[in-house]
């Protein structure tokens, strides 16, 4: 018996117990079991309720109300009630007790409550009035001179629905993020066509010295609170935030005792459902045991086969190396565990990541698309990714000159990466030895990067100079040590460690009733050591014949660079529901270190790495828009324009690393009407556009690679209704331009592309089953992102479908 049929076997097991595990789940057990069923106009009752995790607070208002409360299981997770005590009628309690939650309710029969998410009028005026820690300061998005989105519970249990890869909710819902990608590097994926800063909690998760963009779509979305995105530059947090900064929000501790959430379902391909179908099971457990109080998930996700529209097996590992979202067994666990006292907290936080991908053939790239070469079976290692991240934090409501933040962390990471035979589309590759022009099976690169930190944050007062008026200041420490080697242990990019340290400044002034003011300086610095290496022998495939190509002595370098960044905006408060905002923010990221010391010796890059010194890209960014809440309709309209003298290209013709001045200049549009209390639609919009100075003579006559912008015009509408019945409907539709721009070098075309989702879910026996198609059309596309990769043509997913039931204890 083979390999691929033994894996078949265990994957059948695994969906046979999810499945028995669904069962299971829906066995009826109701929020709130009625005591009785007393007309809702009679006599008022006694409540006494305290403020609680969502879901225990209806228990406890059905046993004194004696009112059965219908709900999706996971429309209370990570809810709070209010606190309710008096005497009043059972709707106006659940009314005060749902306040703050987004949620509202509805008589659907006598003596019954059903529960539902709040028109979206009323869920936006509720985030004009959340701060957002993705921009590190205590403003509210109402006081944010910048286009920012804030995706929460609901949105993100919607899309779990459909899939767990957070790069679909994000492309959904925030106009300038580019079309995800089929693998999971996340390579070529930005916002607004440059880098992405990606934080967990405030903590960031790249890899700068070595950006291998594996970081996304490796997020479990079943931890996740809440999401917030900050487009544009932005550098409060550091380096790597140039297209904008993503924070996501882990789940907190519930008060009271042990809530449980049982997640199930399965996802399959409608070419193939025996061959494709993937289970996946997530566990949630919150609660405070007086002394302690806690939050865990643990989620496991096991993948087949995937297919394109045309019904084509799609290729394990489409992008030479990056891998891919099929045939894997994906494994996380978020865990944290904290006490307050005395108006302050202590916590600690741990994330594991155990993802392997185990290919049954190689890919050929010869084909438009590229194709699943069946003669050829992967004979390389799995790929793997083994990363465990660890936080300490602290706080402290008051210290004398405001509120402390203090975080230290450890991250421990480990990729392995694919193999992949020498090809044209992959023609150079490492030999086993000197004038070797065999490829060796230990050829395969693993990354490995260890970093500690440390974050300070306060935010002052200063309510002496302008009621209303703080001050966030602090300062952070980073140490990061990075190398990547083959399987033998032969280096492939100067092991390098950077020290670095900042100090910021971030100033919030109500000038008045109108208007707010903001505006911030941080200074970087860094210390970068690279270490002298021998970049290893390959083989080089020119015209059809493999020569041998040598290996070079590379010499390191000690060097540090610093930056000093600004930025300025101002809120004006047009209207009650009108806000006008302008801003000027600068961003900067490093270039892939990694990837030039990997390149030293081949296109022109020398290998004396002292004589060339890569520079931080700083990124200047104009910010105009308008964002408003008129009752039944919300939008916002905002544009942009920005512009860097050392912007970084990596073009995947040559496999060279650039840099030149760069401008980016786009528009982003997102709007929500209310039809009716049932009836809600919605659409966002983006548009974007680039260009290079290749010759630095200051004419901008190139086009940026479609690497860099892919798709310069992407539209998302949707339509949510929910029936009399209970029965929640919406319907997505997903629109990418294509591109044809000429780069400098080549001319490159990518087709645009529409496909629709359909998403249905129903509260059943005190739980939410839902069912979804995603590309209901079978739509067969191009995946621009991650055909821009390496200008290998690659199809997108085809149609899928997905069951899954959810329900709290």
């Amino acid at each position: 018996m083979g390999m691929r049929s033994l894996r078949r076997i265990r994957k059948d097991a695994l969906i046979l117990s999810t499945t028995l595990a669904a069962a299971l789940l829906a066995m009826p057990v109701a929020f709130a079991e009625p005591i009785g069923q007393p007309q809702l106009a009679q006599a008022t009752t006694t409540f006494d309720i305290p403020a609680q995790a969502l879901g225990s607070a209806l228990i406890a208002f059905g046993q004194q109300a004696g009112i059965q409360v219908i709900a999706a299981s996971d429309l209370a997770t990570g809810r709070q009630s209010t606190a309710i005590a008096g005497n009043m009628g059972a709707d106006e309690a659940l009314t005060a007790l749902l306040a703050g939650t987004g949620l509202g309710h509805r008589v659907t029969a006598e003596g019954t409550f059903t529960l539902f998410v709040l028109p979206l009028e009323s869920r936006a005026a509720q985030l004009q009035d959340l701060e957002v820690t993705a921009t590190r300061t205590t403003q509210t998005i109402s006081e944010t001179p910048g286009s920012v989105i804030v995706l929460d519970a609901d949105e993100i249990a919607e899309q779990l629905k459909i899939s767990s890869n957070p790069a679909d909710l994000l492309r959904k819902n925030v106009p300038g993020f580019s079309v995800p990608n089929v693998t999971i590097s996340g390579a070529s994926e930005n916002l607004r066509g440059r880098d992405i800063l990606i934080l967990v909690d405030g903590v960031k998760r790249d890899t700068p010295l070595r950006d291998v963009s594996r970081v996304l779509s490796l997020i479990d979305l079943n931890t996740i609170e809440r999401i917030e995105v900050v487009s544009g530059p932005s550098a409060i947090y550091g380096a790597g935030a140039t297209g904008g900064t993503i924070n996501f929000i882990t789940k907190k501790a519930t008060p009271g005792g042990p809530q449980v959430t049982i997640a199930t379902g399965l996802r399959a391909f409608t070419e193939d459902v025996g061959d494709s179908i993937a289970p996946e099971t997530s566990v949630t457990v919150t609660g405070d045991a007086g002394f302690i109080d806690y939050a865990l998930t643990a989620t496991g996700t096991w993948t087949q086969d995937s297919y394109d529209g045309a019904g084509n097996l799609m290729p394990s590992d489409p992008e030479i190396g990056q891998g891919g979202r099929d045939n894997a067994d994906d494994y996380t666990l978020n865990a944290k565990i904290g006490r307050d006292f005395d108006g302050q907290r202590l916590e600690a936080a741990a994330d594991v990541i155990w993802y392997t991908q185990k290919p049954d053939f190689f890919t050929d790239y010869s084909t438009d698309p590229a194709s699943v070469d069946t003669d050829s079976n992967y004979t390389g290692e799995p790929v793997t990714e083994r990363s465990n991240y660890v936080t300490l934090r602290y706080t402290n409501d008051d210290i004398g000159i405001g509120d402390l933040s203090l975080a230290v962390f450890h991250n421990d990471i480990e990729k392995r990466f694919a193999f992949a035979p020498i090809s044209q589309a992959n023609s150079i590759v490492y030999s086993c030895g000197p004038g070797g022009t065999t490829q060796c099976d230990s050829a395969q690169a693993s990354l490995y990067v260890e970093q500690v930190g440390l974050t300070a944050t306060v935010n002052s007062p200063l309510d002496f100079a302008l009621d209303g008026m703080v001050l966030t200041w602090g300062f952070d420490y980073t140490y990061d040590e990075t190398s990547q080697s083959l399987q033998d242990g032969r280096e492939i990019i100067a092991p390098m460690d950077q020290h670095g340290a900042a100090a910021f400044a971030q100033v919030k002034a109500p000038a008045f009733d109108w208007l707010t003011l903001s505006g911030g300086v941080r200074y970087e610095y860094y210390d970068l050591s690279a270490d002298d290496f021998r970049r290893p022998d390959a083989a080089a495939l020119i015209g059809g014949v493999v020569f041998p190509f040598p290996g070079a002595d590379i010499t390191g370098a000690d060097y540090t660079y610093d930056e000093i960044l600004f930025n300025a905006g101002a809120v004006f408060h047009v209207t009650e529901e009108v806000d006008l905002f302008a801003g000027f923010s600068q961003g900067f990221s490093t270039p892939d270190l990694g990837g030039f010391t990997r390149r030293s010796g081949i296109g022109g890059l020398p290998s004396d790495w002292s004589v060339f010194k890569p520079r931080a890209a700083k990124v200047d960014n104009y910010e105009l828009g308008l964002r408003g809440d008129w009752g039944d309709f919300s939008g916002s309209v905002t544009g942009f324009y920005n512009e860097s003298d050392w912007g970084t290209t990596y073009d995947p013709n040559a496999n060279t690393l650039t840099q030149q001045p760069e401008q980016i200049w786009g528009a982003e549009v997102t709007a929500a009407w209310n039809v009716t209390d049932a009836l809600r639609v919605g659409a966002a919009f983006g548009y974007q556009e680039g260009k290079q100075d290749r010759d630095n003579d200051g004419d901008y006559e190139a086009y940026l690679p479609n690497n860099r912008i892919n798709s310069p015009y992407r539209a998302t509408a949707y339509v949510d209704y929910l029936t009399d019945f209970d029965l929640g409907l919406r319907a997505e539709a997903l629109y990418f331009s294509g591109r044809d721009r000429f780069d400098g070098t080549t001319r490159f075309e990518l087709e645009d592309a529409i496909t629709f989702n359909l998403l249905a879910s129903y509260p059943l026996l005190g739980g939410d089953l839902s069912f979804a198609v995603e590309n209901l059309l079978d739509e067969t596309y191009e995946n621009p992102t991650s055909t821009a990769t390496r200008n290998i043509p690659i199809n997108g997913y085809g149609r899928t479908v997905a069951l899954r039931y959810v329900k709290t204890f």
